[in-house]
């Protein structure tokens, strides 16, 4: 019986590099329609008019879209004391501002209903320590521009 005899022309190392595995590229993230960004825009323009300018005493505040699932903000302290909230939204018929205090016993929360074009307001007590806000749409008509904002300064 005949041997076969085969030689090895590469080399083995133990500092080779490790196989590069390819992997598809990530997708391009989506773009916004220019259309609906341009009414977003021209909302927020308008909401601005309504709500006026930013007040000098102004504790927490904010404004954003009502898409998806509406506009949020907190503040992690507040001191003891009555809050005047101001309002609006603009791009759908009815919005809500829901002021939240979780860390109170049983949590303690304020409503204020938008009829949006205009602006709304409420003086509320709150506690100290955390604040959380959440601007929502109330309806069920398409709002992906539609926008909502708020002021919350001390009661005067």
């Amino acid at each position: 019986m005949n041997a076969c005899a085969y030689t090895d022309d590469e080399t083995t190392s133990a500092t080779a590099a490790a196989p590069v595995i390819s992997r598809p590229a990530p997708p391009p993230p989506p773009t916004a329609d220019p259309a609906l960004a341009g009414k977003q825009a021209s909302n927020q323009t308008q909401l601005e008019k309504i709500l006026g300018p930013r007040p000098s005493a102004l504790v927490l505040g904010g404004s954003g879209g009502l898409g998806g699932d509406g506009y949020r903000t907190s503040l992690p302290g507040i001191p003891q004391g009555r809050y005047q909230v101001t309002s609006a939204c603009v791009g759908v018929s009815d919005a809500a501002l829901f002021i939240a205090q979780p860390d109170r016993r049983g949590g303690t929360t304020h409503e204020l209903a938008l009829k949006c074009g205009t602006a709304s307001t409420m003086t509320v007590d709150l506690a100290t320590g955390q604040v959380l806000t959440h601007l929502v749409p109330m309806t069920t008509e398409p709002g992906g521009s539609a926008v909502a904002g708020f002021w919350l300064v001390p009661a005067p």
